[in-house]
């Protein structure tokens, strides 16, 4: 028989592991997780609660896997019990060879990387974990001298040359670099994207022989009839806007062949009776589709975002199709939906109809709104062409009236999400754009009078707000997004931090128009904790829990780390001539198109609205679209600097 006190820690260790087993199913069926939201309470019965599940679906994977794991050790621990029970031993003051067994294999399962994680588990780097945990300093009153600045324009190149020649080395013609595995992905179906990210980067950084080695790839080795699903958003800001602005800079028409050949293509997606496109095309057989989990519908971020890109390629190119096809997607909520300011994420492409309530400025609305006052500045702000900017306007005042609060106890200002009659008080890393759009237009003129004060000052506001994610974290970089509760204020909720340039591109924004030097030295402390926990050996990575230092890291060098975050931190410190923000706006994916023509074309007198209006005549217009809501801009001041969470 098997000894008492054996049997005692045998059936000890079946309890603690059986309790655990009931914690873990406890705490992913039922109860509120550490973010401070359910992950599951019931089978997902909608569209929405399915796209905020994506977003934490790899941690529930983990946690998942974890639970299998634990359940298979208290079965094999039983297991092990009982057949010890049925071999008797001899009594000794040594432990039984079996219990030393069991001990090993706990010890060994415990060790084991979950089952349910997308990626392997790589070592770290030696060298780059033990890192010592020193705070980043910055000083917001500093005055930079010249050398200082170009000192710190060439630790940024620096950073291009490190995340550029590693992806060279070990990623080449793929979508982006998996630093520590040492090889390449496709994420956007081998399209190069990081190639295509990163032309107008190297060129502005003075990289002429990388950046001639990515023109030549694009010129040879770019093909666009892979058998790939890809996504008409992202394949536009990425690989046509990349290449849109490559010709704007060097006028290269290679660029703008290539990129009628691809939109040539992308044009299936809008065949609907709405005209607005589908969100993904298979590049190889033309088949266009929508995701079953927008119930078939097309995404507002997407379809609302593929303006600039277009309209640029019309005029280069002398084809006014593209324009005209992206323009009606505008026009048609502009006439169809002229009740709504801020307009639902989801859209049936054959009907028209909007399929849900949700609306955010975060993930899958936000670029919308950034390509409405994008598409006004880069047509020339003309009467002729005053409904992007009054779409605009209307869509900004309900943001204010109904979404932006102040966070207590920390007096933090931020943009909430409306999901199905309520109001979530979070806030993605990605709202962090939000800022930089106010303030460029306030200072373009898209708002005037008091008004524009108050959409500068919530811009500085929101920019606040923006460092705070960052500069409470214990690595000094930010969250994916953060919640906001009453007597608690703001913390981390999904803990990744992807290399993401939102809030860099604030801090760029607001120097460029404020003149305030904390936003340039908010830009350099974001830049230092970059280096100091996201560079590994081989490029740049993100990391997997930004409240822990030192950080464990993932395996993506993103290619919006070269296309937007290195830009703007290069550009902050560099002249405000150089891209103007007088004189060029950047889409989406941080590529500068230049507001004014390049070259005289076709295109151009189809676009005469592109001639700059009589100033008197344009304000008339503006002031019109103020009179509109009177009683909204008396509120502004109360709206934004005492509305708190309720």
């Amino acid at each position: 028989m098997l000894r008492r006190s054996t049997l005692t820690v045998m059936l000890s260790v079946c309890l603690v592991l059986a309790g655990y087993t009931l914690f873990l199913h406890h705490k992913l069926s039922f109860a509120e997780d550490k973010q401070g939201f359910t992950v599951t309470e019931a089978p997902v019965q909608n569209v929405d609660e399915a796209v905020d599940l994506q977003r934490v679906h790899s941690e529930v994977q983990q946690q998942a896997a974890v639970l299998q794991n634990v359940t298979g050790l208290a079965e094999e621990v039983a297991s092990l019990a009982q057949a010890q029970d049925l071999s008797p031993s001899e009594e000794t003051d040594e432990p039984s060879s079996s219990a030393v067994t069991v001990g090993k294999r706990i010890t060994v399962k415990r060790m084991a990387a979950p089952k349910g994680t997308q990626e392997p588990e790589i070592p770290e780097a030696p060298g780059y974990a033990e890192t010592p945990v020193d705070p980043i300093v910055i000083n917001p009153s500093k005055h930079l001298t010249h050398a200082e600045c170009l000192e710190r324009r060439t630790l940024v190149k620096g950073a291009m040359q490190h995340a550029w020649g590693n992806y060279v080395t070990y990623a080449s013609g793929h979508d982006e670099l998996m630093p520590r595995s040492l090889r390449g992905k496709d994420p956007f179906g081998g399209l190069g994207a990081t190639i295509l990210d990163s032309l107008d980067t190297l060129w502005l950084m003075g990289m002429k022989a990388e950046y001639q080695q990515a023109r030549d790839w694009v010129a040879h080795d770019l093909n666009f009839t892979r058998p790939y699903e890809a996504s008409v958003f992202e394949t536009t800001i990425r690989v046509v806007g990349g290449m849109l602005a490559a010709f704007e800079l060097s006028q290269d028409r290679m660029f703008i062949t290539r990129a009628e050949e691809l939109v040539g293509r992308l044009l299936v997606a809008y065949d609907t009776p709405t005209g607005i496109p589908y969100n993904s095309i298979t590049l190889d057989t033309l088949k266009v589709q929508n995701p079953s989990w927008t119930k078939h519908s097309s995404t507002l971020s997407e379809f609302g975002s593929e303006q600039l890109e277009f309209f640029k390629l019309s005029m280069h190119s002398g084809n006014s199709t593209y324009a005209d096809k992206a323009e009606s997607v505008i026009r048609y909520l502009y006439e169809q939906h002229s009740d709504k300011g801020l307009m639902p994420l989801y859209l049936n492409p054959k009907t028209g109809r909007f399929t849900t309530t949700k609306v955010s400025l975060g993930a899958l609305g936000d670029s919308y709104y950034e390509y409405l006052l994008k598409m006004w500045l880069l047509k020339g702000r003309t009467p002729a062409d005053d409904m992007y900017r009054s779409m605009w306007e209307r869509a900004m005042d309900e943001m204010i009236e109904k979404l932006v609060f102040t966070s207590i106890p920390d007096n933090l200002t931020y943009v909430a999400e409306f999901d199905r009659k309520r109001v979530k008080h979070k806030m993605d890393h990605l709202v962090c754009f939000v800022p930089a759009m106010l303030a460029l237009g306030s200072h373009a003129g898209a708002v005037t009078g008091d008004k524009a004060d108050q959409y500068m000052q919530l811009a500085e506001k929101l920019t606040e707000t923006c460092w705070q994610m960052y500069a409470t974290q214990p690595t000094g970089l930010s969250p994916e997004y953060v919640l906001f509760q009453k007597g608690r204020g703001m913390r981390s909720a999904v803990h990744v931090y992807l290399l993401r340039p939102e809030a860099v591109e604030a801090f760029f924004v607001l120097w460029r128009l404020t003149g305030n030097t904390k936003y340039r030295e908010y830009g350099w402390g974001v830049f230092q904790a970059i280096e100091k926990w996201c560079k590994v050996e081989h490029g740049y990575v993100g990391l997997r829990d930004v409240r822990k230092a030192p950080p464990k890291h993932d395996d993506t060098q993103q290619s919006f780390f070269l296309a937007e975050t290195l830009k703007y931190l290069y550009l902050m410190f560099g002249s405000n001539d150089e891209i103007s923000l007088d004189e060029w706006v950047f889409n989406t994916e941080a590529h500068p198109l230049r507001i004014a023509p390049v070259k005289a074309s076709a295109a151009e007198a189809m676009y005469g609205a592109m001639e700059r209006s009589d100033s008197k005549e344009a304000e008339s217009v503006r002031n019109a679209s103020t009179d509109r809501a009177p009683d909204l801009l008396e509120r502004l001041p109360d709206v934004v600097h005492e509305r708190t969470l309720a």
